[in-house]
């Protein structure tokens, strides 16, 4: 049996070396079935493939935001040159005894400032009224009797203050003899703004040819406040008394008639923590028996604290008679004028808000004007 070979049947026919066997990959035929498409090797997609694309859009994504990012950093770090740095938000508790104790001090400096005088007229204000409605209070608006002059300010609605110098001593003069008082004053408020007042100077000695003890008569007395201090402008705080001296109660060397007086007074705050208080008005008086004359009458103090706010010194005056009738009356004949004037000195004592007291002492600088003028008082608050 005879086997032909591929290959092999040349072998005997050539001695050339023999081709590679290997043949090229034969491409589909054309002309297939009718209606067959060929068929269309897929592309490759690898594994590897898609990683590599996947990581180079990952890397272009990152290297685009690592440049936003970048910029914005440099847009905020010029910012941050250009303004000055934001604080962080203060904590409301850990400041706030600090606000408090600052507070505190704002108030004391403030008083302190306005102690004084213009302390009675703050005390007025609306925000104040009540506080100082409620309580007694002896160094608002203080004694009258301390000093030759009267505040221009009254007590409160339905408070009462007691004065009493149990010891006045009025020296000899060209026109009057020596007397002793004992001189009270009784007040008391009607309203905020008006006081009804009672005045005498009680059991009274008189000097001279014709000596003897008696009862001085009583004063009716009445002061309305008009309006308080106004520091910005000024303007010192204003008030009116009026009063009418009568013959009750009156022995007779002490009567001398039914005598009016009224007064403006004025209340003002200086510099250097100093008060100024004085009153201008007009009084009859009688200067000789059966004589009764109008004089304009003038009388002013300077007070300041010392040590502390409840202890102060005042020097204080008079020109022609106190606001009160306190003087000596007449009762020498005299062809001369019968001016006088006075000039002294005092010490005023706050034990407590209710207890005041004070002594003073003067000198009289003409000739009809008693020779020494001295007094020691008290005064109480309810």
């Amino acid at each position: 049996m005879l086997l032909v070979l591929d290959g092999c049947a040349s072998a005997g026919k050539s001695s050339d070396p023999a081709e590679p066997t290997t043949t090229p990959p034969q491409k589909a035929e054309s002309s297939s079935a009718p209606g067959v498409h060929p068929a269309v090797a897929p592309p490759s997609s690898t594994p590897d493939g898609d990683f590599e694309s996947s990581y180079r859009e990952f890397q272009a994504l990152a290297r685009k935001r690592v440049e936003t990012m970048q910029a914005e950093l440099r847009t905020e770090n010029r910012r941050a040159e250009a303004a000055p740095p934001e604080r962080p938000p203060e904590s409301q508790d850990f400041y706030q005894p600090f606000r408090a104790y600052g507070t505190e001090r704002a108030i004391e400096v403030a008083e302190a400032f306005f102690k004084g005088r213009y302390n009675r007229s703050r005390a007025r204000l609306p925000e104040n009224v009540e506080k100082w409605r409620s309580r007694p209070d002896i160094g608002n608006p203080g004694p009258d009797l301390a000093n030759f002059p009267n505040s221009a300010f009254t007590l409160p609605s339905g408070r009462a203050y007691v004065e009493f110098v149990p010891f006045t001593y009025y020296g000899t003069s060209h026109s009057s003899p020596a007397q002793y008082n004992t001189e009270f004053l009784l007040r008391y408020g009607l309203t905020d703004d008006i006081e009804l007042r009672l005045f005498g100077n009680g059991v009274a000695w008189q000097g001279g040819s014709h000596s003897g003890w008696g009862f001085s008569p009583i004063a009716f007395d009445t002061k309305i406040n008009v309006w308080l201090e106004k520091p910005d402008y000024f303007l010192p705080a204003l008030g009116i008394e009026a009063y009418i001296q009568t013959q009750w109660l009156g022995s007779a060397p002490f009567d001398s008639g039914t005598q009016p007086s009224i007064s403006f007074n004025f209340d003002q705050s200086l510099p250097f923590d100093i008060d100024l208080e004085y009153n201008l008005g007009a009084t009859r008086t009688q200067q000789r028996p059966g004589q009764n004359e109008w004089e304009f009458v003038f009388q002013w103090a300077l007070q300041r604290d010392l040590f502390d706010k409840d202890f102060a010194a005042f020097i204080h005056g008079y020109y022609n008679a106190t606001t009160l009738p306190r003087l000596p009356h007449s009762q020498a004949p005299v062809s001369d004028d019968l001016t006088q004037d006075a000039v002294g000195a005092g010490l005023i004592w706050t034990v407590n808000s209710r207890f005041a007291m004070w002594a003073q002492s003067a000198a009289g600088t003409t000739r009809n004007s008693p020779s020494l003028i001295s007094s020691l008082g008290l005064a109480l608050a309810f």
